[in-house]
């Protein structure tokens, strides 16, 4: 089912794995990196998930770093300290050249705490075995089997498009387990992250519930209409209200009520949801009467809802009931760069697939006399002249230093800004191609020659559309150890303020290639606090493997 790499100094966890997982092939297991290395360079075939133990009881020689001189304690501490966290070194070594990589840490050691490590490599998950077979087998089979899973789904699951790296694999499989429990659950994430379009393609759909999806954005709601459209109205509740109406609870009974900008709602009316989530329950404005509710309670928000709470703003009973432990928070267009191509492609095709963009591909497919299945053009996009030409496709070209500028633009509207570019990019590129009464005609002497399938996107264009976005930055001189951020609009104080320090920590980053040392040294005065940097770029969400690949590069 699987080829599986076990990473171990000794043949426990291996003949466990055999004797309870046989579906799967277990190579050669590795005894240190240098197996492991080699193990992945020379397996016939691909390595899908490796188990690794942490503790090596190894000679000194093979264990990492090989350079140890600048550890300190004495020989025998130097060397006691490696073998108990072996496995993580490892894995760092390991980590640039498989990225995505499906890891799982494995000790029996009790006291050997392994969590924040696990997290900071990019480990799939990691776990505390215990000795009795049978138990520790189940374990091993329940993290095997899921993420096995979560690398099916991503082949199956277009709705919304996830990219295939192991942060955006977790999440997808983390929703599609939430979105099938009764609980409600919190979203999280910059403003034009997918919040709405994750809420409706992909819970709502994995909910198993019959009823429809209701989405409401709280901020677009007067607050004097918020109760009524919320919960209903009878007739004669107030001026106006000259017949009973329904509220989108009653709408999305049996089905998924989204709420978005949760952080809107007046404290009044967040009690009010309070009783639907306690005790399904409510009442429409002006009725004595109480209904019954039966919604998967989705909300979204770019606040922080704790800071709130503690403001005054949220009540905390009510967060409590949102179930703040299972909040997902979905990383913004910029801390995806590692599938921005695939991203790229995706939202090619959907812009290309409705309104004008649909008309004009319809248009230029009809005059160029390219053949198209119901669906109209398949649409692809490619940095270099493709090939052959595909029955039914259109390919725009893309020139390297646009797709380098789009992939380094900031994107501070997210996937709805990088929506909103790729559409107006294929508007006004296919306009003209449609429109130009002078163009040759596809039926010529030299019409072999000519690439009517393939249309260029110009680079004038792309650095338009984007120069459109740029907010002017001070180019003065300062301080050497000064770095430039863009002060952007948020929802609230807070969400400006991390952003900054986002923006702020990863210039630090790359400036100081990396050095988590020297940006303590600077920020705090105590060169020894990298890791308490490490910790807070972490907090905000700064994946750090990829500023390692940029400062590589």
């Amino acid at each position: 089912m699987a080829n599986i790499l076990i990473i171990d100094d000794e043949d426990t966890y291996l003949e466990l794995c055999e004797r309870h997982l046989s579906e799967h092939t277990f190579v050669p297991p590795a005894r240190n990196f240098r197996e492991a290395k080699e193990r992945l360079a020379s397996s016939p075939v691909p390595i899908e998930l490796v188990l690794l133990d942490v503790h090596f009881n190894i000679e000194e020689a093979e264990l990492l770093p090989a350079d140890k001189s600048g550890l300190k304690g004495s020989q025998r501490e130097v060397t006691e300290r490696l073998r108990r966290t072996q496995g993580f070194k490892i894995l760092e070594a390991l980590r640039p050249g498989y990225p995505d990589l499906p890891v799982v840490v494995m000790t029996s050691v009790e006291d050997l705490p392994i969590g924040l490590d696990a997290e900071r490599l990019d480990a799939e998950d990691y776990t505390y075995l215990l000795d009795d077979e049978y138990l520790d087998a189940r374990a091993l089979r329940v993290q095997v089997q899921s993420i096995l899973r979560q690398r099916e789904d991503s082949r199956e699951d277009e709705t919304f498009y996830w990219g295939t790296t192991r942060v955006m694999r977790s999440l997808r499989q983390r929703l599609s387990v939430l979105a099938r429990g009764q609980l409600p659950l919190i979203l999280t994430g910059p403003t034009g992250s997918g919040k709405s379009l994750l809420a409706r393609e992909h819970i709502h759909r994995r909910s198993g519930r019959s009823g429809d999806f209701v989405a409401v954005d709280l901020s677009t709601l007067p607050e004097s209409l918020m109760a009524a459209h919320l919960f209903g109205v009878v007739k004669g509740a107030y001026t106006g209200a000259t017949a009973n109406r329904e509220g989108v609870i009653e709408r999305a009974k049996g089905g998924t009520l989204f709420l978005d900008e949760i952080g809107n709602l007046s404290l009044e009316l967040q009690k009010s949801l309070l009783l639907v989530l306690q005790d399904h329950k409510y009442r429409p404005v002006g009725s004595v009467e109480e209904h019954s509710s039966d919604v998967k309670l989705v909300v979204a928000t770019n606040e922080d809802l704790g800071l709130m709470v503690r403001d005054g703003r949220f009540r905390e009973d009510l967060l409590m009931r949102l179930n703040p432990a299972t909040a997902v928070r979905l990383p913004s267009l910029r801390d995806r760069k590692d599938d921005f191509e695939e991203l790229l492609a995706y939202f090619l095709r959907r812009v290309c697939a409705h309104g004008y963009n649909k008309d004009l591909l319809a248009r230029y497919a009809h005059r160029h006399g390219l053949s198209s299945g119901e669906d109209g053009l398949e649409v692809a996009v490619v940095t270099q002249k493709p090939g052959a030409a595909q029955p039914g496709r259109l390919t725009f070209l893309l020139h390297k230093s646009s797709a380098g500028s789009l992939r380094e633009f900031e994107w501070p509207g997210n996937f709805r800004q990088l929506e909103m570019v790729l559409s107006n990019l294929v508007t006004f590129t296919l306009v003209s191609l449609v429109e130009d009464a002078g163009a040759p005609s596809p039926v010529s002497a030299n019409a072999a020659t000519i690439r009517t399938d393939v249309v260029p996107f110009p680079v004038k264009t792309v650095v338009e559309l984007l120069r459109g976005f740029s907010v002017e930055e001070d180019a003065s001189g300062g301080d050497e150890d000064a770095v430039e951020v863009l002060v952007r609009a948020h929802e609230s104080l807070n969400a400006v303020s991390c952003d900054v320090e986002r923006q702020y920590l990863e210039r630090l980053y790359l400036k100081y290639d990396g050095d988590l040392d020297r940006i303590a040294e600077l920020l705090l005065e105590d060169g020894s606090a990298g890791r308490k940097v490490q910790l807070r770029m972490n907090q905000l969400g700064i994946r750090l493997r990829v500023l390692q690949r940029r400062v590589r590069s």
